[in-house]
């Protein structure tokens, strides 16, 4: 007989997927995953070192062992799934703060994503009050929630060198490029490079106190506004994970800025998840809802989405190269005359 799944069952896994969410968030928030760090222990002991209710931390360990976070059981004690091993806060490529913003505000969010599809407007501004970066502007723990969590979803930066030839390349400009993470991974990746790092005002002010990138002698900080202008003579422009955040008159504004800048040689590479074009699963379908329940204006785009905004601001569409955790690589040049 063939392994069908059995309808009902599969609902049920659909309506109950918030317990793996706020599950998750809370392992994370407790720090599960950095107490068995290379390490195994009892719910008894977890418990107690966590000041927690024993028997409720061990119906969650047991759930996480069913959702693949932990492994083990109050016998031979519970440790960590490679899975789990991100929720470490000194994990190589961390998730932690993902899933503390994610089982926070965005679960809240989400939780009114009826507003969302019925309006077409973002449930974050219905549940809170403002639009997530205004809240963002007046909630500094959430803010400095928000930029942990944006870090530790750039993991996927580090594929970015190896899925383009910049060794014709001489300077790189990361447009709106926040603190230069995707800057940084090329830069390390070709140290013949030269980088300008462009961003709002406050954003470049923030880069040059933390260090980091702004160390770094080859890289350039330029402060502006993307809507007006983009800085002049790259030779690679960066963008990544700008325009899902916007509808598509402000895309082709900022694309064309970019392209205003462009000489007729330069590339722009654009960092964002692509809508697959098929049935197939992928995690831009739900962040496609996600940037509606969210930000509202924003949202994933396909392909040919691309092609059709990319052209509007003067861009042919190139290659489309994958990047892990369903990214991809657009690149585009200036459209010959």
């Amino acid at each position: 007989m063939p392994n069908t799944v059995d309808p009902a069952r599969r609902l049920m896994e659909l309506m109950t997927g918030y317990w793996n969410t706020q599950a998750v968030y809370v392992a994370a928030r407790l720090g599960i995953a950095d107490r068995l760090a290379g390490t195994r222990s009892t719910s008894a002991a977890l418990a107690t070192e966590l000041d927690v209710d024993a028997d409720a931390l061990g119906r969650l360990l047991r759930f996480l062992v069913g959702a693949g976070v932990l492994v083990g059981d109050d016998q031979q004690g519970y440790a960590l799934t490679e899975t789990g091993e991100l929720l470490r806060s000194d994990a190589d490529k961390p998730l932690r703060n993902v899933a503390l913003l994610y089982g926070e505000e965005f679960y809240r969010a989400w939780g009114d994503l009826h507003h969302s599809v019925t309006t077409g407007k973002s449930a974050f501004g219905h549940v809170f009050g403002d639009e997530l970066f205004a809240y963002l502007s007046g909630n500094p723990r959430t803010s400095l929630s928000y930029d942990r969590a944006m870090v530790a979803g750039t993991a996927f930066f580090s594929d970015v060198p190896g899925a383009f030839d910049f060794s014709a390349a001489r300077k790189v400009v990361d447009v709106a490029g926040g603190h230069g993470q995707l800057l940084a991974e090329v830069l390390r990746a070709h140290p013949t490079l030269r980088g300008v790092l462009y961003d709002a005002p406050h954003v470049i002010e923030e880069v040059r106190r933390a260090g980091g990138v702004a160390a770094d002698e080859r890289v350039e900080l330029v402060a502006g506004d993307f809507f007006d202008s983009v800085p002049r003579g790259g030779d690679v422009y960066l963008l990544s994970r700008i325009l899902h955040g916007f509808d598509d008159e402000a895309c082709v504004r900022i694309l064309a800025s970019c392209r205003e800048a462009m000489g007729e040689d330069a590339t722009l590479l654009i960092v964002e998840r692509v809508l697959p074009e098929g049935t197939e699963p992928s995690l831009a379908l739900g962040y496609n809802l996600h940037m509606l329940a969210v930000m509202g204006n924003g949202r994933e785009r396909g392909e040919q989405e691309y092609r059709v905004l990319l052209e509007k601001a003067g861009f042919e569409l190139g290659p489309v190269r994958p990047l892990p955790l369903d990214a991809a690589l657009v690149t585009a040049k200036p459209r010959k005359p």
